[in-house]
């Protein structure tokens, strides 16, 4: 019977072989005398090992979910129904709104809290911006947070394949 560390050493010399494979050492160039190309070795079960830590069967990541939205800021909700009535009927911009009634800071950029993922915004903000329902460039509002209460329009989102 092999001693303990005889087992060792082979199960260490295993993983080495195993790392080198994973690494590309398994494709090392044989050269024939007839040709002049190169050509990849096959080790058999280490090749298994290389196929199982590689990612050849899966492609690049997707695009993280990210959506570009603007919103107005406001204490009441009443106050919110007087500020969205005003964009309504036209007259008015979005961001000259956003900077004449939003208690935000992003009212210095016209309402715009540039791009973000899930996650960033309160939850109940979260949800109307990544909702399905939610149609880009419409106003969405009031929706009531801890902040108060806001009129948002989803400008873009991008990433999470057609989920939206």
């Amino acid at each position: 019977m092999p001693s303990s560390n005889r087992i060792v050493a082979i199960l260490g010399s295993i993983l080495a072989i195993a790392i080198a494979v994973v690494h590309g050492f398994s494709k090392a160039p044989v050269f024939l005398p007839s040709r002049s190309s190169t050509t990849s070795l096959h080790m058999g079960i280490f090749d298994a090992f290389q196929k199982a830590f590689s990612n050849e069967e899966y492609g690049p990541p997707p695009d993280a979910v990210k959506a570009t939205a603007r919103h107005i800021l406001v204490p009441t909700e009443e106050e919110a129904k007087s500020v969205m009535s005003k964009f309504s009927s036209g007259e008015i911009s979005f961001a000259a709104l956003a900077g004449e009634y939003s208690t935000c800071r992003s009212k210095s950029r016209g309402g715009s809290l540039g791009s973000f993922s899930p996650g960033t915004m309160v939850k109940e903000f979260d949800e109307v911006i990544f909702s399905p329902q939610t149609q880009i460039g419409e106003l969405v509002g009031p929706v009531k947070t801890k902040f108060g209460y806001h009129l948002i329009v989803v400008d873009k989102r991008s990433g999470g394949s057609d989920w939206y």
